[in-house]
């Protein structure tokens, strides 16, 4: 009789772009998720308060600097 490697048998059956643990998902797909979950974090949290900060500060330069000209006048 002859002897079959399941191995070889297993990855035969499995579709080509999915590991063979038949879970569809590869460390790819994985990777790329948490970095786009991390990138988003990043500007939830650093971006939008740099923006509205600086937004605030230069808004109160420029009425500051109105009110100079306006006063002067």
């Amino acid at each position: 009789m002859e002897q079959r490697d399941d191995y070889k048998c297993s990855a035969d059956r499995h579709r080509s772009g999915e590991p063979p643990n038949g879970q569809g998902k590869g460390p790819k797909e994985i990777a790329t998720a948490t970095k786009a979950i991390r990138a988003i974090t990043a500007i939830v949290v650093f971006g939008i308060p740099l923006v509205t900060g600086t937004v605030t500060l230069l808004g109160y330069g420029i009425y500051e600097a109105y009110k100079r000209v306006t006063s002067r006048s």
